[in-house]
């Protein structure tokens, strides 16, 4: 399975960092769960004031991701997501600060799904 983790560029031993930001997210890194193959891929609207959503969702689509791991994720981006492409979203806890054990912990299944987005979308303006 792919799944989708936005990530800053800055490592710690290596290790990535997730971004809690979704849609102001420079990198996004693709993770094959099987192999643990990471490819990382631009945030294709990060020039954009608002509407990101539709344009990550659509690069998704293409690189095939099943799953997006999210520490919060507005209305637009959730409704273009999930609700259009049915990529299921789930909450990366707040404690979890790398990409390695965000993804470990989905395939352990300890993730929870998120139903509705849970950031507002006004918040950061």
């Amino acid at each position: 399975m792919r799944v989708a983790v936005p990530v800053l560029e800055t490592e710690v031993n290596g290790r990535k960092l997730v971004n809690a930001h979704f849609g102001k997210s420079n990198l996004f890194a693709i993770v094959d769960t099987e192999t643990g193959k990471v490819e990382l891929a631009e945030n294709p609207a990060l020039h954009l004031q608002r509407g990101r959503g539709i344009y990550i969702a659509q690069m998704f689509k293409e690189k095939g991701v099943e799953a997006v791991l999210v520490k919060e994720m507005g209305p637009g981006a959730f409704d273009k997501i999930r609700n259009a492409l049915g990529i299921k979203v789930y909450l990366i806890p707040t404690r979890v600060k790398f990409l390695d054990e965000a993804v470990e912990l989905f395939k352990e299944g300890k993730l929870t799904e998120l139903l509705e987005p849970n950031e507002d979308e006004h918040e950061h303006q």
